[in-house]
């Protein structure tokens, strides 16, 4: 077997009934179609997005480019199916990863479990703040196992860790080095499959064209089709109902399966006795809002508890020091120094004594598809929105930038930027509702949350570390409203002890109307997470799903 290998058909070639039929392909959902497969249950996986292989994604500004789409309200700009799939709304926009292996094939692989005390707070199930059992430990395990997450091994020396280093000192901290979900050394995996070497090119964010990033693709899902589940792309499901079976899913056909199709979209629908929805934090939610409204009763709770998870992007720019914090394709640039995986270092500051305060703060790479951008964005973005953290040095600055515009971003002030992304704990009151049939997530004020300036703070601090400018995410400014961008939002179908409480259990069974739970319906992914994890959320939605699948029986 080989990375390249195609796992899914166009959702046209499938059947009208499955056994049990999974929504998504990300986490939560691709732990639920392997254990399934598993169990020997005829499953079906539909997701809405491609099959990319290595190779297939992002490469140049162009490619990115075409592969952009953009919801606002029920507007909707760019291909239905693009990989970079942005929700922008008026407090908190969201960016998410379309295709199969969902958010996986972009994020930043980092995997990491929350603190304890998140775990214990009262809105969670009882039973996950006590696990006597040990039954959500074992799941942490066995997600860490199957997508086979390591520190970066540091054989190599990246700038932009030593610059992370110089940065967690000024906060008093030390720099770690994170396990992710990179592969760096040529191997056969977990599941037999052949997989390349991690180049260091820094463009996990647009998708790896290398093949060693760990999305759920190389594991869950490869394992999943060998043990008999298939695989279905281009179906964007809209609504689900009970029926004397089971479930009826109510989909349309996306990009190439609606080809040919007349009239386009073509809706159509697909039963089963066991339906798992995890189809990520904004979609199940919006499945979910829109099954409600024609009738399937569920709690009153659902769609509140939206968060996040404190997420901020922030930049560094123009530092006195060498970053080389921007991707360098695959195959490299001709003399590129190496990038490093997106994120391999960390700053642990979750010693605080109080969640409100505690954080991580993960340097990033930008993907090089964007490099063409960068010198002109960041250069008028840091004297609008940023703060020159030291002086004396301005005609070095200024030459710095003028040479970023004149030969691109691998020089001059870019390649002396570190991105940062944080993550926190807010107040998690966001509340999503359909408004015209569309997703919509209110949640006024939430930039002005106390924690986002206590993180601001620490940026231009640990920026000054390095004589940068500190330029905060520009639509967080005042002028804008403070508002917020997530790539990890949580909330909207809450796990709880009851119905008042959630709308799903601790094992992601929907509540029913009557006290009880619907036989065969359930939801895991990030939408049952019942407030921020002040981590990157990935570990612990596949850990809490595995945790479900091991209790789960037909």
């Amino acid at each position: 077997m080989n990375v390249n290998r195609r796992l899914s058909t166009p959702v046209t070639s499938a059947k009208a009934v499955y056994e049990a039929i999974v929504i998504g392909s990300g986490y939560g959902a691709s732990v639920a179609v392997n254990r399934l497969a598993g169990l020997g249950v005829d499953v079906a996986l539909l997701e809405r997005g491609p099959e990319r292989v290595p190779g297939e994604f992002p490469k140049t500004l162009i490619d990115a480019a075409q592969e952009f789409q953009l919801q606002r309200k029920s507007s909707h700009v760019g291909r239905e199916d693009g990989l970079f799939d942005l929700r922008v709304q008026e407090d908190v926009s969201v960016l998410l990863g379309c295709g199969l292996g969902g958010t996986s094939l972009i994020n930043g692989n980092v995997m990491l479990q929350p603190e304890a005390a998140v775990l214990q707070a009262a809105e969670w199930p009882s039973v996950l703040r006590n696990d006597a059992d040990g039954a959500l430990a074992a799941g942490y395990k066995r997600a860490l196992l199957m997508l086979e997450s390591t520190p970066y091994p540091n054989t190599v020396t990246l700038e932009k860790l030593t610059a992370l280093k110089q940065q967690a000192s000024a906060l008093n901290a030390t720099m770690t080095l994170p396990p992710i979900n990179v592969t760096f050394s040529e191997r056969e995996d977990t599941i037999g499959a052949s997989q390349p070497a991690c180049t260091l090119c820094g463009d996990c964010c647009s998708g790896c064209n290398v093949g060693a990033k760990n999305t759920t693709a190389m594991n869950y899902l490869h394992d999943a089709k060998d043990k008999g589940a298939a695989l279905f792309t281009g179906a964007q499901v809209q609504w689900v109902e009970q029926t004397a079976q089971g479930y009826r899913v109510h989909y349309d056909l996306i990009g190439p399966a609606a080809q040919g199709e007349q009239p386009a979209p073509t809706s159509r629908s697909m039963e089963c006795k066991t339906l798992f929805l995890g189809a990520g934090t904004l979609g199940s939610t919006e499945i979910m809002l829109r099954s409600k409204a024609r009738g399937l009763e569920l709690s009153m709770r659902l769609g509140e508890g939206f968060s996040g998870n404190g997420d901020v992007l922030a930049f560094g720019y123009n530092n006195d020091v060498r970053v080389n914090g921007i991707g360098i394709g695959h195959p490299p640039r001709d003399g590129a120094d190496p990038v490093g995986p997106v994120i391999a270092g960390l700053i642990d500051l979750r010693n605080s004594g109080k969640l409100a305060t505690n954080i991580v703060i993960q340097e990033g790479a930008l993907p090089s598809p964007l490099a063409p951008l960068l010198p002109a964005m960041l250069g008028s973005a840091s004297p609008l929105f940023g703060v020159d953290t030291d002086h004396g040095d301005s005609t070095a600055e200024v030459l710095r930038t003028l040479k970023s515009l004149a030969r691109g971003a691998y020089k001059g002030a870019v390649a002396n930027t570190q991105t940062f992304l944080v993550m926190a704990h807010e107040a998690s009151q966001g509340r999503m509702q359909l408004t015209d049939d569309a997703l919509t997530i209110n949640w006024p004020d939430a930039g002005r949350d106390p924690v986002f300036q206590h993180i601001s703070a620490l940026l231009e601090k640990a920026t000054a570390a390095t004589g940068g400018t500190y330029i905060a995410n520009p639509i967080w400014s005042k002028t804008l409203g403070r508002n917020l961008v997530s790539v990890h939002p949580l909330g909207g179908c809450s796990m709880g002890d009851t119905s008042d409480q959630g709308v799903v259990d601790d094992r992601g069974r929907v509540f029913d109307g009557a006290g009880g739970v619907y036989a065969g319906l359930h939801v895991l992914d990030g939408s049952i997470i019942p407030g921020s994890l002040g981590v990157n959320p990935s570990l612990t939605i596949t850990a809490v799903a595995e945790r479900a699948l091991a209790l789960y029986s037909r």
